[in-house]
């Protein structure tokens, strides 16, 4: 037994001699942390390394959204300067064209960040807010009755409304809200009780036209769908048509415009300010090491990987050696 393991330990030797590796050991955490940590990073390094995509994706989708914004607004702005220069020598109407063009271009040039008031919309959908003339007695008698609304289109939809047999308006206004949030509207009452409802923009054009309802008699006709005539309300856009329409209106146009401006100026401002804190953001990760830091820790690991290989040489060996012992010489050993 003796001699077969004098045997085996030497086989082993040679082997371990010809295909030994002095590969460096895998970098351990003590040496590290050693190093100074008196920072408070954005981001959090724990949320950096274990979700990297969380914050720039974000901050690519907001910087995104205020560059299309700004650049919309911006080329209105000078758009309605030159209008207004224009105007003042009787040459408006090739300026009142382009003015136009912008409009009727505004979801997609803007991205969907700039609506109808000319009101900037990074983090929501662009609304529309708009009356149905005749609602307003669903408010203050209900009778119990179940409306049906539909909106036709392409793909039509159908939602059912079962409003209360008497209550208040805010008990109502929930069971409209239930039945119409289906088709992405949305009912409430102003201060002086006027019953208002809203929808996105991409789909204000299906409710403008083809929105109806049916009753049962009480306050909407049993017998056929009622069309119900959605009216917005008056918005920057509509009166930037009006002036597009009578670019040489007077007095009245060069108010319409200057109002317009001063929307425009004062979401640009909140723009710049929006800009400014997302590149803020941008700049904290960019650099989440000062130079010092980033040298204590270069300093720190190459002391780690400087002493590893001889660790590793002779952890390789004592494994070798294990693997390497013949079956029968380990049966021997254990008798």
């Amino acid at each position: 037994m003796q001699v077969g393991l004098a045997t085996t330990t030497s086989s082993s030797a040679a082997a371990l001699s010809r295909g030994s590796i002095d590969a460096p050991q895998s970098v351990k955490s003590r040496k590290v942390d050693e190093t100074p940590a008196a920072r408070n990073p954005f981001p959090e390094a724990a949320l950096l390394s274990t979700r990297p995509l969380r914050y720039n994706v974000q901050l690519n989708q907001q910087l995104t959204a205020v560059q299309q914004a700004d650049s919309y607004l911006s080329s209105t702005e000078t758009q309605l300067l030159q209008l207004r220069h224009a105007a003042g020598q009787g040459k408006a109407q090739e300026q009142a064209a382009g003015l136009d063009r912008l409009l009727n271009r505004r979801a997609q040039l803007s991205g969907g960040t700039v609506d109808r008031q000319f009101n900037v919309r990074l983090q929501s959908q662009s609304q529309v807010n708009f009356t149905l003339p005749g609602s307003e007695k669903v408010l203050s008698s209900p009778g119990g009755e179940t409306l049906v609304f539909m909106l036709g289109g392409a793909k039509r939809e159908l939602a059912a409304v079962a409003l209360p047999e008497e209550g208040s308006p805010r008990k109502v206004l929930t069971h409209l809200n239930v039945g119409l949030g289906r088709m992405g509207i949305h009912a409430s009452q102003d201060k002086n009780g006027q019953l208002n409802f809203s929808v996105d923009e991409s789909r204000w054009e299906r409710v403008s036209q083809q929105l109806s309802v049916r009753g049962e008699g009480h306050n909407f006709p049993a017998d056929s769908f009622t069309v119900l005539a959605a009216r917005p309300e008056m918005a920057q856009q509509e009166g930037l048509e009006q002036l597009v329409a009578r670019p040489d209106g007077g007095r009245e146009s060069q108010l319409k415009l200057q109002q317009a401006l001063e929307q425009i100026t004062g979401q640009r401002g909140k723009l710049r300010m929006q800009q400014e804190r997302v590149r803020s953001r941008i700049d904290e990760m960019a650099t989440p090491y000062s130079p010092q830091q980033a040298q204590e820790t270069a300093r720190a690991l190459g002391e780690v990987l400087g002493n590893s290989g001889s660790g590793f040489s002779s952890l390789n060996r004592a494994l070798s050696a294990q693997a390497n012992v013949q079956q029968a010489t380990v049966k021997n050993l254990l008798g």
